[in-house]
Order: C-alpha cells, then structure tokens, then sequence
C-alpha cells in the first residue's frame, strides 16, 4: 500500500516528515523551520513507528535535543554551515559515535563507546548535521541472518516483511519518514538491498571516496560507507559532507575527490552511452520486469545511446565475494571469536569459522576471479558511461514474527561485482509489484564516475514521482 506526496514549501504545522534534505535546508536557513521543531516532529514519529518497524538500537533524545538547539542559535546568528546544517541524519551502529555506544549489532560489543568519531560521522557534524540515532543492523553486519540481538527490522511498505540487510534500519528509517537521510555501509550490497526493498535511494560510492576510519569492518577491501535518503539530490548532499581523504586511512585514496557531487546534478546526461546488463532481466518475476522496462523507456527518453551488454565473469564475481568476505570478516574478527564466541549468534560464528577454515587455493581463487572482473568491467567502461541493470531478483522478502524470512535469500549475484570492482553504484525507485512493494533499479559507473550516476538518477527523477511515493504508516 503506498500514497503520493508532492512535496512543496512548509507552511505553520506541516509534518516535515516527507520533506528531502534539499527542500528542508532552505527552510531551516530562513527560519521557516527550526532545527527543534524538526527533530522533536522526528522523534514523536519515532515513538510512535518504533514499536513496530524497529529501525534504531540508539536513539537519545536529549542529545539530540541539544545538539539541534546549538543548530538553531547558530543559523539564528547567521553561521550557516551549508545545506545540512540543522538536517537530522541517522547513522548505521556500525560508525562510531564519540560518547555514544557502537553495538555493530553484537551483544558483545554492546557496550563499546567509542572517544572518537568515525570520519564520515565527523565530516557530517562539522557539516551542522544532527547525528538522529544509530540504526538497527544484523550482528557485525554480517547479513542477513535469521536472528538479530537487537530484533529484526520490519519494512515500512509491509511489516511482514524484511527490510534488507545490512543497512537494514538506514533504509527503514528514511523510508518510513522517520528521518530525511542516513549512512549505511556496503559490502555486498547493504546500502543498495534494503534502499531497494525500502523505495528509497541508495549509493555505494568508489571505493577510497568515503573514508572507513572508525567504522567496525567487515571485510575492508569490500566495505565502503555511502548515503541513504529519499532522493539522488539528497544523497549528492550527503555525499559532499563526506566523501574526503584521510591521511590515517589506508584505503582513503590520496587526494580525494572534491566536492561539488550536488551541483553536478543539472549536467548534461543526452551523451551518456548506457549499457543494460540484460542477462540479469531473465530470473525477474513479470510484475517487476514491467517496472523496470517501463524505467527504460524513460531513461531512453533523454539518453539517446542504450543497448545491451553482457558481462562474462558477472556470476563467477557474485560467487567469488562470499569467500572474499567470509577469509576476511575471520581475520578482522578472530579476537573477537575466540574471546566472545559463545556471545555470537550461531550463524554468525559459523560463518566466521567458515572464514579460517577456508583454503589458501580457494582465497586465491577468489581473488584471482576478482581480478577478472575488474579488468571485465573495466574495459566494458571504455565504451559506456553507466551500467543499467535491476537492484535486486525479488521485491522485498517475507518474515515471520521472529524475523527469519519466510522466502529463500538468493545471494548478493546483483551487487557484489561493483563491491568486488571498486565502482560507484546507485539504486532508485521506479515503481511498484503486484503486491504494491518497491522496484529498484541500478545504475553502476566507472570508477570516480558518482557525478554522471547522480546527474542521471536526478534526471530520471525529475521525470518520474516514484521517490516521491511512501508507505501508507499508522
């Protein structure tokens, strides 16, 4: 079930609920909306959905209160920061928050503070952004798994069913008006999968764009931290508070990029050369087909250059990631295994295990399928811009009470070979199944290529009100 909104300017008593972040910013700078009344809006919303959807393991809101009437005093002084300066922005419990507890979604880090922020978390606060929460995650963020310490996530569309791993409170959290962005991190798919299932946007930057300083990793050559919200206009925002070089962070790329990912989004996208990976249409149920078909004719409408391709080491990547992540996810955590393993949860641990007990020819396999993939996918960017392809094989997955999922997990086949390569990658809403549950599609880049996805997703946005659409709540 789901209701359109067109958003407009907010007159006195209008739930901001709904609004995007670059709809909100001009507001909160004028004074038409203050940074108190929004988030005291947002967590009255919060108390109410919570008991249900279960999309925060933290959330202090006396904090929070604070932090939004320091925002206030300095836009009343005229000290605007910019475009998030006032905007409420959760962050999944896998970025550390200094003074504030970093589960990662284990029981044995439960209660772990961290005396420093994660960079992101960092770039967001110098930025004016209010930290609204630490969002709910599968333990380590090594999911989806069928039991959860913090309790599962429900999606907003649908509460009988899941709303994606890892990510899985960011994207509930936005999709569910509980906040207007959020961070989520990536690995093999955990910011894009639960964007998708959520009817929200998600972008998986370049890898070395966005620094993983001070975020609980999973598997380090994989990981990558990104923006969810409503919009690609409200994730270009986010993206230029925290896409930054980090000389204490070896996978930070040297240099970095500069900013200016929003106002790239009004360039041209008529030359665009578009390749759609049809190969991965054939397993789509019809009703989501007809979606993502119908989001082609749109895109086709303003970018003149789109056929199809096809990608020759696609599933050897999906199939290779699981052993990449699992040898690495055991090394990052072997302290924690062999000190706390009766504290993990059973799927958890043997996944770990897994990892040790997983062969030397069998990691070198693994890496060496990587390596195709990424020569593949490399040469194939010479000759196109962007990668057209769908978020996901299935609209979001059903679940009982107890939050296992009632429909088998098909595995990460439409995500990880952008983890594997390295590439930016972006999932948006472009419609609906049978049942009424959100359609993603995804559009993957060239490595450094995050202004042509956004200046693309943003045009298609403009030509379309899926994003504008949300989940009819109680």
């Amino acid at each position: 079930m789901n209701e359109t909104e067109e958003m407009c300017s907010a007159p006195a008593g209008l739930d901001p609920s709904y609004f995007e972040i670059s709809e909100l910013g001009p507001l909160l700078a004028e004074g038409s909306v203050s940074p108190t009344e929004l988030c005291r809006t947002l967590l009255a919303r919060c108390d109410r959905l919570e008991p249900r959807l279960n999309a925060f393991i933290s959330l202090p809101a006396d904090r929070i209160m604070s932090d939004a009437h320091a925002a206030e005093r300095e836009l009343a002084e005229g000290r605007n920061r910019g475009p998030l300066h006032g905007i409420p922005v959760a962050v999944k419990d896998s970025c550390w928050t200094r003074g504030e507890r970093t589960t990662s979604g284990a029981m044995a880090m439960k209660d772990f503070v961290p005396d420093h922020d994660a960079t992101a978390v960092a770039r967001l606060r110098a930025a004016g952004a209010i930290i609204f929460g630490k969002t709910n995650l599968p333990e380590l963020g090594y999911g989806p798994v069928d039991e959860y310490h913090f309790g599962s996530t429900r999606n907003p569309w649908d509460p009988r069913r899941f709303s994606g791993g890892s990510s899985m409170g960011s994207g509930a959290a936005v999709a569910a008006g509980m906040v207007p962005g959020a961070l989520g991190t990536d690995t093999t798919g955990s910011i894009r999968n639960p964007a998708a299932w959520s009817g929200v946007v998600g972008l998986k930057p370049t890898y070395g764009l966005v620094p993983l300083r001070g975020v609980t990793p999973l598997a380090a050559s994989l990981d990558h931290v990104g923006p969810i919200a409503r919009s690609a206009k409200d994730c270009a925002l986010l993206l230029d508070a925290i896409a930054c070089h980090d000389p204490e962070d070896p996978a930070s790329e040297v240099g970095g990029r500069p900013p200016g990912y929003a106002s790239a989004l009004d360039r041209p996208v008529r030359d665009l050369r578009m390749g759609v990976l049809r190969d991965l249409w054939a397993p789509l149920p019809p009703d989501m087909a007809r979606a993502l078909d119908s989001a082609l004719l749109v895109l086709m409408t303003f970018c003149d250059r789109l056929g199809d391709v096809a990608v020759a080491t696609w599933d050897s990547a999906a199939e290779a990631g699981p052993v990449l992540v699992r040898c690495e996810a055991a090394t990052h955590h072997r302290a924690l295994l062999e000190e706390h393993g009766p504290e993990l949860l059973p799927q958890v641990r043997e996944r770990l295990l897994a990892g040790l007990d997983t062969s030397a020819p069998d990691h070198v396999e693994a890496q060496r399928t990587a390596k195709e993939v990424r020569r593949e996918l490399s040469l194939l960017f010479e000759d196109i811009d962007v990668l057209v392809l769908p978020s996901r094989e299935s609209t979001a997955p059903r679940m009982d009470a107890a939050g296992r999922r009632l429909d088998p997990d098909k595995g990460p086949r439409y995500a990880v070979p952008a983890n594997i390569a390295g590439l930016p990658a972006i999932t948006i809403p472009c419609g609906f199944d049978d049942d009424g549950l959100p359609v993603g599609l995804q559009l993957v880049g060239r490595a450094w290529g995050e202004r042509a996805l956004l200046a693309l997703a943003h045009r298609f946005q403009q030509a379309t009100h899926w994003h504008r659409s949300h989940p009819v709540l109680p």
